[in-house]
């Protein structure tokens, strides 16, 4: 290694995972420009320090590429964390009553009191009701989030002043929960709860100076979270609201991390006048796929199944399903779109797969790509321009038949999943799911298959921490530890199988890799930085091993 002027930044640890072939000894890396120069071991590392060299010595620690959100909602988290009410962590009605009571003194979001993360499952005794939110909240408007975002919960104000009365009929794709005599309960469903006034959407397109700054402060906390939580780029699902403010941050210097943004199928028409397409933008902004929904929610029982529901006798609801779903896949192929396609239901992930798989034929190398052929290759495997495509996308891809996990691995089609959702979904499952369960989250079965998992958190469904998915992929219980054993253990993952689809996993997904979601020199100095190695501590420490934050375009974010 021959001496330098110095480089901008040396990171080093006991550990460094860099999930290439490449690096076997490397206790670290060099930076400069914004990317990484070099490896090698603590005193090789040290002949590149120059006078204004920063170094980084994390003893005891690991570093691994940078982690990657691959499923999330990150605008509408940020202003969900600064203005909406959280009821998640309530372990029954009776507790969200008395946080959403106390909140409503501080929180609105312009006439409405928000809130999020009502879970029923949790609870027990059914869905909530209008006049349980009434007991607390009678002269406002109100209206609550589901924990999978599937369901809304509103009071009797809320519902009078989106319009909700007996009347109203259920909109396709969609429901409203009524009673015995055909009132609505307060509960709404799917594609009805996309036609509720929506106060966070009201705020983003506003273009006062005074919403600006709103948004801007929310935002510059939710970078300030993910990095904590060693979070360098986010693949974001939310609507054209956020793209243009997340442009507007690129264009100030001010985004904070690196996204790959969808486009909502209902924006696709205004996308296509625009000419845009899959894979345009840069390093930091980027658009990704047309998000469509093709079904609902474990947790909502919406989420489309082969087989009824036991307690409810129908098999979930179908948002976009058969021929309209094929030909929305198609349609959007046909101008350079990729699918990015949610599916949780088996008939939903099944329909899916078989509309991706012909609408989206890659050539063959894109497939080995795709597939993970060439996982584990050192620097000199690049050459091929990895940036000029995209795979498509099963998001969530909760209940999979393993005959549709071989036909996603034959063509090219990315995984999106949440290993997270395991911790409060195993008991929901097993009631609703009783004989589908076992194809449910079948992680070992998708990379068996040769199928790319891209790992992600759902935020705000879930937490953006990814020790919750490290976890919930290795251990397969919840976070007391149960059902000893795992749920369904042989589809367990190992440590390094999580990481990589927050790495090399997530950067294929979009066409990104081996530029991002590697270590190795050429590549992006994208790290995160770990107090321990995670590959070492035992599974029950997964949740709480250290991050000690993350490096950026060479930036570190502590």
């Amino acid at each position: 290694m021959r001496r330098s002027s110095g480089v901008d930044l040396i990171v080093t640890a006991d550990a460094c995972h860099t999930m290439t072939d490449g690096g076997r000894g490397a206790q670290g890396v060099a930076i400069r420009g914004g990317t990484i120069v070099a490896m090698g071991t603590r005193r090789g590392l040290s002949r590149l320090r120059g006078r204004g060299t920063r170094v980084i010595d994390l003893s005891g620690g690991a570093i691994t590429p940078g982690l990657v959100d691959s499923h999330t909602h990150f605008f509408y988290w940020a202003l969900s964390r600064a203005l909406v009410i959280d009821v998640s962590a309530a372990a029954s009605r009776a507790d969200a009553l008395e946080l959403l009571r106390r909140g409503a003194r501080r929180r609105r979001v312009g006439a409405w009191v928000c809130g999020r993360g009502f879970d029923q499952n949790r609870w027990g005794g059914g869905f909530p009701s209008a006049a349980d939110l009434d007991a607390v909240l009678a002269d406002v408007p109100a209206m609550i989030r589901s924990r999978d975002g599937h369901s809304a919960w509103l009071n009797s104000a809320g519902m009078r002043r989106a319009g909700v009365a007996a009347g109203t009929p259920d909109p396709k794709g969609g429901r409203y929960l009524r009673d015995a005599h055909g009132r609505p309960t307060g509960i709404a469903q799917e594609t009805a709860v996309d036609l509720l006034p929506n106060p966070l959407a009201e705020l983003a397109a506003a273009r006062d100076a005074r919403s600006l700054g709103v948004i801007d402060r929310a935002l510059e906390a939710a970078y300030a979270e993910a990095w904590r939580h060693g979070i360098v780029g986010v693949h974001s699902m939310d609507d054209a609201a956020s793209l243009w403010h997340l442009k507007r941050q690129r264009a100030a210097g001010a985004l904070g991390v690196r996204a790959v943004h969808a486009i909502p199928l209902a924006n696709l028409g205004h996308a296509r006048a625009l000419g845009l397409r899959s894979g345009v933008g840069d390093d930091w902004l980027r658009i990704g796929g047309v998000k469509i929904f093709s079904d609902g929610a474990l947790g909502s029982q919406t989420a489309y199944m082969f087989e009824p529901y036991p307690e409810r006798g129908d098999c979930g609801v179908a948002n976009i399903a058969g021929a309209e779903l094929r030909e929305a896949v198609a349609g959007a192929a046909r101008d350079g779109w990729v699918s990015w396609v949610h599916a949780i239901g088996d008939r939903a992930v099944s329909e899916t797969v078989a509309a991706l798989a012909a609408a989206q034929p890659l050539p063959r190398a894109a497939r080995r790509r795709a597939r993970g052929a060439t996982r584990g290759a050192d620097d000199s495997a690049r050459g091929a321009d990895d940036s000029a495509w995209m795979p498509p996308r099963v998001e969530h891809a909760q209940c999979a038949r393993a005959a549709d996990v071989r036909r996603m691995a034959r063509a090219g089609i990315v995984a999106s999943m949440q290993p997270c959702h395991i911790l409060g979904d195993i008991a929901t499952a097993d009631r609703h799911w009783p004989v589908a369960r076992r194809d449910a989250y079948p992680f070992r079965r998708m990379l068996r298959a040769g199928v790319t998992l891209a790992m992600g958190s759902d935020v705000p469904i879930e937490s953006i921490d990814p020790r919750r998915s490290l976890f919930g992929g290795v251990a397969r219980t919840d976070e007391a530890g149960e059902p000893k054993g795992g749920w369904f253990p042989k589809e367990r993952l190992s440590v390094m199988e999580v990481l990589e689809g927050f790495t090399a996993g997530a950067a294929r997904s979009v066409g990104a890799w081996p530029r991002f979601g590697v270590i190795s020199p050429g590549a992006a100095a994208d790290l995160t930085l770990w107090e321990r190695d995670p590959a070492s501590v035992a599974t029950e420490e997964l949740l709480t091993v250290g991050i000690a934050g993350c490096v950026i375009d060479g930036e570190v974010r502590l």
